[in-house]
């Protein structure tokens, strides 16, 4: 099982997931100020610099306490952060995690989130030894919806009108995605999650 020793760097084709450094606040800032990325998550859009430092801040000390993984999504060849994704949460009595993802809107459309949430959820059962990876989107997020559904997840409830966004409220969809699931995926038809790549190395 990973032991947060030291953070896992992972790589893609195209993509080049890694830890966020304080270095990347601006980067996180212009992703997090961001209406158009924040609403998918039922959050504020930030409004000061620090905001971006202090989100930074958590997610390291949360990686030192054994809590949370999330990483920063970048372009291979160039270090400028364009999302984040990662694991919200991880019980280990239960060998269950919750998965979650921003992009930065000018890089929507392009598969990003599809390669690295493959990569994520190969890493999750492998070296985490998880049994579920949960998942949650709001009903006006089809976009993530498509994402989970190609990727094994199934939709296990709908929380209605969970919270209320510009004076309307929306429902939470609740997916999953469990471990002999994926294996099933992988073995059958060869079109599920890939598996970890050979060159994936914790730096």
């Amino acid at each position: 099982m990973f032991n947060f020793s030291r953070f896992p760097n992972l790589s893609t084709s195209r993509l080049f997931l890694r830890e966020i450094t304080p270095a990347d606040a601006k980067s996180v800032f212009a992703l997090r100020s961001d209406f158009q990325v924040t609403r998918f998550n039922n959050a504020q859009p930030y409004t000061v610099l620090q905001e971006a430092y202090d989100l930074i801040v958590s997610f390291r000390e949360d990686f030192k306490q054994s809590k949370t993984l999330r990483w920063g999504m970048t372009l291979k060849g160039d270090n400028q952060l364009i999302g984040i994704i990662g694991y919200n949460y991880w019980h280990k009595t239960d060998s269950r995690a919750s998965v979650g993802y921003d992009l930065a809107k000018a890089h929507w459309n392009n598969g990003y989130t599809t390669e690295a949430l493959r990569l994520i959820i190969a890493f999750g059962f492998h070296q985490m030894t998880l049994n579920r990876i949960e998942a949650e989107c709001g009903d006006f997020n089809p976009a993530s919806k498509r994402v989970l559904e190609k990727l094994g997840f199934e939709q296990e409830g709908r929380q209605r009108e969970k919270f209320l966004q510009a004076g309307q409220f929306h429902d939470l969809l609740l997916y999953a995605l469990l471990r002999r699931n994926y294996t099933q995926r992988n073995s059958t038809n060869g079109k599920g999650p890939a598996d970890l790549p050979k060159d994936w190395s914790i730096l």
